[in-house]
């Protein structure tokens, strides 16, 4: 804790984290005409840049809030307290160190108790073998399962496993005819040379039986 005077007032440098206040760029960015109000005054350094924050005597609960969500996390800030003069300042001081002695917890050693092997106690329990069930079969084995539906061809065996693919049938034709009594087993069809060359003969035996 240290008593801060300068053109600015007098202060108390309640905290100062990784030596952030310096006095000289305090009072460059410090205006009277707002920072007067306040009691307390919070500066935080982000690269390198010094930013001052104030609070009400009745706000200053608020101080903790703002440095952890405000400031950039790890950055070095220092706070401020307004005091009138070095009277004050005494005051301050007083009140300060016994609120701590106030707040300080009183911590008791804990007796430690002589061990008293005399009194321990060991129990065993009964021997059991241990139940592990180990399936020869299934070391190493594939997981069965099936095929999916479009991949199993309709000609299976009793396994459910495709069957061989049988070669594919020798290609047939296919006769197509408007007249009932067409078989074309009996008669071979005539194919398009054939009936040109038929019907241009019996054209030419038609004028032929007209001379």
């Amino acid at each position: 804790m240290e008593f801060i005077k300068c053109i600015k007032g007098n202060y108390v440098l309640t905290r100062n984290y990784r030596d952030a206040f310096n006095l000289d760029k305090f009072v460059d960015k410090y205006f009277e005409e707002y920072f007067d109000k306040y009691v307390y005054i919070v500066g935080d350094i982000s690269s390198g840049i010094l930013r001052l924050k104030g609070f009400d005597e009745k706000d200053c609960s608020n101080i903790d809030n703002y440095i952890e969500t405000s400031c950039a996390f790890g950055c070095p800030f220092y706070v401020l307290k307004r005091v009138k003069d070095e009277d004050e300042y005494q005051k301050y001081v007083k009140n300060h160190h016994e609120r701590d002695e106030e707040s300080r917890y009183k911590i008791t050693p804990l007796e430690k108790e002589n061990f008293d092997k005399e009194s321990l106690i060991l129990e065993t329990t009964e021997h059991v073998k241990p139940n592990i069930n180990i399936d020869s079969e299934r070391i190493g084995a594939l997981p069965k399962g099936s095929l999916p539906s479009d991949l199993i061809e309709k000609d299976t065996d009793y396994n459910n496993k495709p069957s061989i693919t049988k070669p594919a049938p020798e290609p047939t034709q296919t006769y197509v005819s408007a007249s009932p009594d067409f078989d074309p087993s009996k008669k071979k069809p005539m194919s398009f040379n054939n009936f040109k060359h038929k019907h241009n003969n019996k054209k030419k035996n038609n004028n032929n039986n007209k001379k």
